[in-house]
């Protein structure tokens, strides 16, 4: 009787990207990466927890947010018609969409928000600035010092998420992931802190497609990964084109 062979063990097909944004930003970013042929994986890693604004007898003459986690706490009809300065034009079109009229996006980070809004708002103006708990004081600081009139709001809360979601656990297990995306610092921190130690070598093969040289760098110092791709610019836009360089599927052999 002829010796059976057995059949040769394919590898896993890695078309899995891990995405770790919240809310708002996390469904389009599926239905981005869906459209490049790979399979998004919803793993936000920090939780909003969002809070009523008061600004008392405050009236801005214009509003500031470095997060589009900021939009609901201000969308108030009768700010529609106030200069809305913003970081990245998806926070701007997602400031459109509720309502307001003039929203002018910086591009990249809140630095260059700063100059963005030295360059465009006369001094003395009363800036409305609406913050995560724990952000902003930098920039309430530094316009004031400018001149500037400046109301600080925290109107949400992050905190990390401690536990991957399970399909995205699986598919690490599995071999099936190609790439992770990493938007921030403490959505990396906040990663690499959930990670076991069964989850942590599966990083070997894994691409991780970050926003900038900081979040890159928290990466440094834990599990090894199969390579680490800085973004060209810090914006949604260009992680997306990481992630299609990195990661896209090549033509099916089989045709």
């Amino acid at each position: 009787m002829p010796n059976r062979r057995e059949p040769t063990p394919h590898a896993p097909i890695r078309k899995g990207v891990i995405i770790t944004r919240p809310p708002p930003g996390l469904a389009p970013t599926m239905a981005a990466v869906a459209a490049m042929g790979l399979d998004p994986l919803a793993a936000p890693m920090l939780r909003i927890e969002h809070f009523p604004l008061s600004t008392g007898a405050f009236r801005p003459d214009a509003l500031v947010l470095t997060s589009a986690q900021a939009i609901a706490a201000i969308n108030r009809p009768q700010w529609h018609h106030l200069p809305c300065y913003v970081v990245g034009h998806a926070t701007g079109a997602r400031a459109r969409a509720v309502g307001f009229s003039h929203v002018v996006a910086a591009t990249g980070t809140a630095d260059d928000l700063l100059d963005l809004i030295r360059a465009s708002v006369p001094a003395r103006s009363r800036l409305l600035l609406a913050v995560g708990r724990g952000y902003g004081r930098g920039m309430a600081d530094s316009l004031r010092a400018d001149g500037m009139r400046v109301l600080r709001r925290c109107v949400y809360a992050v905190r990390p998420v401690t536990r991957l979601p399970q399909p995205a656990r699986a598919a690490l297990h599995a071999g099936r992931v190609a790439a992770v995306m990493l938007y921030s610092a403490r959505t990396a921190e906040a990663f690499m802190a959930a990670l076991d130690a069964r989850l942590a070598p599966c990083l070997r093969n894994v691409q991780a497609i970050v926003m900038s040289a900081g979040v890159a760098a928290v990466l440094a110092d834990g599990p090894g990964w199969g390579g680490i791709h800085v973004a060209s610019r810090p914006d949604q836009a260009a992680m997306l084109a990481c992630v299609d360089q990195t990661c896209r599927p090549g033509p099916d052999p089989a045709r």
